[in-house]
């Protein structure tokens, strides 16, 4: 072989060995993991998903509730206030009217504080979106989970406002409740600015601290309420209620049972199984808490605001008499999927004429239950529930609401 051809050979040679181990170094490489700064670090999925941002359908006078909370780790009692009091600051609302007309009733829930959640979203994420589904509110909160972290309240607040959906209607109440027990001016998000935009869309922000109130005014939490136009609440989130039995809690048990009987869920298979189950499961989420919330609970089950149109074929007719026939066949239960329309609305009817009677009675045993525990009770101490019912009683009031019994 020639000296040409030999040079030529060997330069050849070289080059495909040079590519080969840039190929072998950019396979290898690929089987370690790559090293990316937090910022850029995707989202690890929690056991409990980051809500959809929804719109808002007015149908009437509203209450929109924001609840923020921390859910640190020394937060074990404020979740557990809050597990067991929902139902009582559902039904207190409840009462409200405005122009004669009833309250729909919409709750939210984020959470902050926690160290598992991603620190570039700031700890905090939304649980629940505004709904009046309020089982799926009851099922957020016995999901959450406290664990040590950096509790960001300019943050959570400012969040709040973006993403959930708040009416825009002037005569709709508009309320963030944010309880906590560290210096409310944490975080890059001055809390000064996120309440400056709540305000801006005409939401009111309310503080409760976890803690002694001197201490609570010295980490800003009074501040924060008054820059709100809201209330400022000081609680020891460790407190838990003491049951007080009344002649009419078994009974108002009983009727609440009978009342699961009367939903129809509609929807495809799967998600009608889900909130049947829901219903039940959330039952015995309020049972575990305390006796008294699982009576709060079949309490707010008799008003309206325990809509579940979306989902159940008897409120829908309730809402809307032409609900059924834009149930498809697919969406029916299976007990319904061979009947006729016209046995269809018959069914419907004979559960809605069971339902309404159910919840009358046991509207006449809550008031009789209210009245009993009136004269035999001393003055509540300051938990959630009520620094929650007392900022709404209040603000509410202010713009035009009124409640009854």
């Amino acid at each position: 072989m020639g000296i040409i051809a030999k040079r030529i050979l060997m330069f050849t040679t070289k080059k495909i060995l040079l590519t080969s181990t840039l190929i072998l170094s950019s396979l290898l490489a690929m089987e370690k993991p790559l090293v990316l700064p937090d910022v850029l670090k995707p989202h690890k999925p929690t056991t409990q998903s980051t809500a959809l941002h929804t719109t808002f359908t007015r149908k009437g006078p509203t209450v929109q509730i924001g609840i923020l909370l921390d859910t640190s780790g020394s937060m074990n009692g404020l979740i557990n206030q809050a597990k067991d009091q929902l139902w009582k600051i559902v039904n207190e609302v409840a009462k409200a009217n405005k122009n004669n007309k009833s309250v729909t009733i919409q709750v939210g829930l984020f959470e902050y504080g926690k160290a598992s959640l991603p620190k570039y979203e700031g700890y905090l994420q939304m649980l629940s979106p505004l709904t009046s589904d309020l089982d799926n509110v009851s099922e957020s909160l016995f999901s959450l989970r406290t664990n040590g972290g950096d509790e960001y309240a300019g943050k959570v607040i400012l969040e709040s406002v973006n993403r959930f959906a708040w009416s825009s209607h002037p005569d709709d109440l508009k309320l963030l409740i944010i309880a906590g027990n560290e210096s409310f001016a944490q975080g890059t998000v001055p809390y000064e600015r996120a309440i400056e935009k709540a305000k801006n869309n005409n939401i009111i922000v309310n503080t409760i601290f976890c803690g002694q109130a001197k201490r609570g005014k010295q980490l800003f939490w009074d501040k924060g309420a008054k820059l709100g136009g809201g209330k400022a609440f000081n609680i020891n989130h460790n407190d838990r209620r003491v049951y007080m039995q009344t002649p009419y809690d078994d009974d108002i048990i009983t009727l609440g049972k009978n009342l699961n009987a009367t939903y129809l869920n509609y929807g495809h298979t799967k998600e009608r199984r889900k909130k049947t189950a829901n219903i039940y499961k959330q039952d015995r989420n309020s049972f575990s808490m305390s006796k008294t919330s699982y009576i709060e609970r079949n309490l707010v089950k008799a008003k309206k605001q325990y809509s579940q149109a979306s989902s159940d074929m008897v409120t829908a007719f309730i809402e809307d008499e032409t609900a059924l026939s834009k149930i498809s066949k697919e969406k029916l239960p299976d007990a319904l999927k061979d009947k006729s329309p016209k046995e269809i609305q018959a069914i419907v009817q004979a559960k809605k004429t069971q339902r309404i009677a159910l919840q009358e009675k046991i509207k006449v045993l809550e008031t009789q239950r209210e009245s009993f525990i009136a004269k035999n009770t001393p003055k509540d101490k300051q938990d959630l529930a009520s620094a929650i019912i007392k900022s709404i009683k209040e603000q509410a009031k202010s713009n035009g609401f009124v409640f009854g019994k």
